[in-house]
């Protein structure tokens, strides 16, 4: 079921991506996993349309993999636009093959044929229920090329989330939640700074408590194994150890992204020059629910319940663990909350491995919240610097941009060049006509354990350039939207920007004292969005008022989670835009609680956020997990200062009234 194809590129079999059953429920197969993105409804949609059954006979199976094809991860706004279409072509593949089955048994052509709800029905009012066409012989054969079998069209619907009522309702299962007979509880006493080497140990108080059964010393992993989590916890605090700090891994890695000749000649040649320099700070994850994991460590097999967006990594990372082969490891995801790139690694699920195989039975692992802050990786710093010229009719003449960052990847800086700059140049190229431009990019390694964070380094890249975008605008004497447009050559870009620009009234905006408004927009993997954000300040206070977004992602497959999506990301990203720093030094981390981290809370909302979409229903849908949340601190930095809370520079916003920090050297 789950053989590897290309790299990145799941089976391409019908029979390994759909299924009908007896009863007529079609089981569709993905290597993805459901975190609140809805791809689980979006892919029903698809398959549901394609076929032209109700969605509620529907289900997806999605990371189990034991049972769904192989998949690199979920990851990168990539779902949809990968996943979901191999899954619309089986559909359609399915259809085409049912229809020609029932075609054949009653000597009829294939285009007098027609399915409804679950059936193929003929011109003189036969039926052959879908169950019936397969029940000798499954749906099986190679799928063709997507461009080869037109969409069928996706009928409006009520919102449609399967997980829903589960949520709400308190009957979800998360990887804490999962209980095993047997099942112990584990804590693992974690150095202050991740892959630091074990010196000293005393864990005589830790094996005297009630309740412990085991304490594990493997290398430098330390952990213990009681009857209750309370008892572990206790446990693992007790213990005293001394670490060696590890090493900073990894070399500095550098690049050039564009070098037009005579950028220095023309910067210096030109009539005004501007310069900025912008600041990016680390920042958590955050996520709702701390790292937590089951593991169940067998002779003859090992089962993971987890929070994951690797299964299949994850499965294979533990196979060589354990020195199994990955057949005989089985990932079974459960619902995660608030993962964004925090998933891909399994740090909660090595640690019950560990400690499920030392005593033989299933273990639970549960971080505490300070765990979570101090050890998880966190999306690193970013510095970015830039110069450029105008002409004196605003033309940019010239451009020139450095930016310094960490890798935006889980392995360090040593790993291949092209996952740096896939990651950390991710939208490092402004989408405007610069003129002679030179772009250089540093990935430095991290003293700490960065890695990737929703949308890699694009949300940071584009805050720096849209805000000197405006800066540029600005100095012009151009209203900041017309600026844009006036430099921009792609069109579908341009209909975002147009759009905010009509629903957003930009043109009859009111600047009274302490009210602003900013725009920005990106052109993220194919997806064009463009925001403007309003704000009011109130002393030294932004309160963020409301958001207006136009999104250009091609084909909508599930429109209400789409929008969802969107919205979610542009509240996100305004809390990491105006409160959130992760305290760092040295690569430790300074926090433990929310108040040591604050995040916005519901008061901090906007009032209103207008979403809405202008793709052309014809093109392929491109991703919306990460695009919302790309543009919006720099729309925001906008908006204030165009309240009078002068440029701000620095993340996050709240963090300094004006920009008068020293700018490091680039």
């Amino acid at each position: 079921m789950n053989d590897v194809g290309e790299w990145g590129r799941p089976p391409q079999r019908l029979e390994q991506r759909l299924a009908i059953e007896p009863d007529g429920t079609v089981v569709a197969r993905s290597g993805k996993v459901e975190y609140g993105q809805g791809i689980r409804a979006g892919f029903a949609r698809t398959v549901a349309a394609e076929l032209a059954v109700p969605i509620e006979r529907v289900r997806i199976e999605l990371g189990e993999t034991e049972r769904v094809p192989w998949d690199m991860g979920t990851f990168g706004s990539l779902s949809t636009a990968t996943d979901g279409e191999v899954l619309r072509v089986a559909a359609a593949l399915a259809r085409r093959q049912l229809l020609e089955r029932a075609g054949a048994r009653w000597r009829l052509p294939v285009d007098s044929l027609h399915v409804r709800d679950g059936a193929v029905l003929a011109p003189d009012g036969r039926v052959l229920s879908y169950a019936e066409l397969v029940a000798a012989e499954p749906l099986a054969g190679p799928l063709p090329e997507p461009s080869t079998l037109v969409a069928a069209s996706i009928p409006e619907a009520k919102p449609f989330r399967p997980e829903a009522r589960a949520i709400v309702t308190g009957a979800a299962r998360y990887a804490a939640d999962v209980r095993l007979p047997g099942l112990l509880h584990g804590h693992v006493l974690h150095p202050p700074r991740p892959g630091s080497r074990l010196r000293m140990l005393d864990a005589t108080a830790a094996r005297a408590l009630p309740g412990v059964l085991a304490v594990v010393v493997d290398g430098d992993f330390v952990g213990v194994v009681a009857q209750h989590d309370a008892q572990a916890l206790a446990a693992a605090q007790m213990m005293t150890a001394q670490w060696d700090a590890p090493p900073i891994a990894g070399a500095p890695f550098e690049a050039v992204l564009r070098d037009d000749a005579g950028t220095d000649a023309a910067l210096a040649a030109a009539a005004r020059r501007v310069t900025a320099h912008y600041h990016m700070p680390p920042i958590a994850h955050a996520t709702i629910c701390p790292g937590a994991a089951v593991a169940d460590v067998r002779a003859d097999r090992t089962d993971l319940y987890v929070a994951t967006q690797r299964p299949f990594g994850l499965r294979d990372e533990v196979a060589g663990l354990l020195g199994l082969s990955p057949a005989r490891v089985h990932v079974h995801p459960q619902l995660m909350s608030g993962q964004f790139g925090r998933g891909n690694v399994g740090d909660a699920a090595l640690d019950a491995v560990r400690l499920s195989r030392a005593v033989a039975r299933p273990v639970r692992v549960r971080w505490t919240r300070a765990e979570e802050f101090a050890l998880s990786p966190y999306r690193p710093p970013l510095e970015a610097w830039f110069e450029a010229a105008l002409d004196a009719d605003g033309t940019i003449a010239a451009w020139r941009q450095r930016v310094r960052t960490q890798p935006h990847t889980y392995g360090g800086a040593d790993v291949p060049a092209e996952f740096l700059l896939m990651t950390a140049g991710r939208n490092a190229l402004p989408p405007y006509r610069l003129g002679r431009a030179r772009v250089q990019l540093e990935v430095a390694p991290a003293q700490g354990r960065s890695g990737a964070f929703r949308s890699l380094a694009a949300a940071p890249n584009v805050f720096a350039i849209e805000s000197f975008v405006d800066e540029l605008a600005l100095a012009a004497r151009e209203d900041p939207l017309q600026f844009r447009l006036r430099r921009l050559d792609d069109t579908r870009l341009r209909r975002v920007l147009e759009t905010v620009r009509r629903r957003s009234d930009w043109d009859a905006r009111r600047h009274a004292a302490g009210h602003g408004f900013g725009v920005a927009c990106a052109d993220y993997g194919g997806t064009r969005i463009a925001q403007v954000a309003e704000v009011v300040l109130e002393g030294e206070r932004i309160r963020l008022e409301r958001v207006w977004c136009a999104v250009d992602a091609g084909r909508l497959v599930h429109p209400d989670g789409a929008r969802n999506q969107i919205e979610g990301g542009i509240q996100q990203a305004a809390s990491w835009a105006v409160l959130e720093e992760l305290p760092l030094h040295e690569g430790i981390v300074g926090a433990a609680t929310w108040h040591d981290y604050p995040i916005a809370r519901c008061p901090d909302a906007p009032h209103a956020i207008d979403v809405v979409f202008t793709g052309d229903a014809t093109q392929a849908p491109t991703g919306i997990g990460e695009p919302g949340s790309v543009p919006t601190a720099a729309a925001i930095a906008n908006a204030v200062c165009d309240a009078g809370g002068g440029r701000r520079r620095r993340l996050p916003l709240m963090a300094t009234v004006r920009d008068r920090e020293q700018a490091p050297s680039p």
